[in-house]
């Protein structure tokens, strides 16, 4: 796929950091998001000179790192000065501790993993549409209006790729489309995805290296259970929006109407 045919499409970095605005995406009343507010992709880390140039160019107010406390040990993200930044882990298991993708991190959930990997993330993926801290606060800075902002993960793709879904479904964008845009992930990690097995880092273990296209892509499958859980619990996802994040009707119209044109 041509990238640079995508709405989202923003030029001067690595494809691999799977940075792209939801800008253009088109709402269910024949609006579009409007560009240049809701910016998403991975870490913001080892940036030249020049892209740091065109991050300071989006003119953000707020970057929201989804990524676990050990993630960040090492690897702190490019913060244009003046811009509030605030780390929330974007997963959570059933006992509310943030799910660590960090190599120490991932050895010790990796019999869960192992066990199902399938069922496994999907049910992350559906959590992660109730009492999530990291959406709620989200929500509530986009809710407010300021940004524009950048919301990332490590890799940019699952935490990443649920807190897009939400903001495009507030908007009022079909399901389909929100999918549409969650799966370009997979283009823009195509490299990294299609690794060679010389070339996946030695810290992998066997089990990860069999399955290294399906762990460093996204999964439609994940996202249509997220979307299924949130249906199973609420009548409408109006319901679901005024109920899990406080966004009632005029709230609601007030937002589309910001982001919207």
């Amino acid at each position: 796929m041509d990238l640079t045919t995508t709405a989202g499409y923003v030029p001067g970095f690595p494809k691999e950091l799977s940075l792209r605005e939801l800008g253009g995406m088109q709402a269910g009343d024949g609006r579009q998001v409007k560009h240049g507010l809701l910016y998403r992709g991975s870490t913001l880390l080892n940036l030249t000179d020049e892209q740091k140039k065109l991050v300071d160019g989006f003119g953000l107010r707020f970057i929201l790192d989804l990524r676990a406390k050990g993630e960040t040990e090492g690897k702190p993200d490019y913060v244009p000065q003046g811009v509030e930044y605030l780390r929330v882990g974007g997963m959570r298991d059933e006992d509310g501790v943030e799910v660590d993708f960090s190599p120490a991190g991932i050895g010790r959930i990796s019999e869960r993993i192992q066990e199902d990997p399938e069922t496994f993330m999907r049910e992350l993926y559906a959590s992660m549409m109730f009492d999530n801290p990291a959406v709620h606060e989200l929500v509530r800075r986009f809710a407010d209006g300021q940004a524009p902002l950048y919301f990332h993960c490590s890799a940019g793709k699952d935490r990443t790729g649920v807190c897009a879904a939400v903001l495009l479904m507030i908007l009022g964008v079909p399901d389909d489309d929100i999918v549409g845009e969650f799966l370009l992930t997979n283009e823009y990690r195509a490299s990294i995805i299609g690794m060679r097995p010389e070339e996946i880092p030695s810290f992998i273990s066997e089990n990860d290296r069999m399955n290294w296209g399906k762990i460093n892509g996204v999964n439609e499958t994940d996202l249509r259970a997220a979307f299924a859980a949130v249906d199973e619990r609420y009548d409408s996802r109006e319901e679901y929006l005024s109920e899990e994040f406080g966004l009632n009707e005029s709230l609601l119209a007030r937002v589309r109407d910001h982001y919207l044109a």
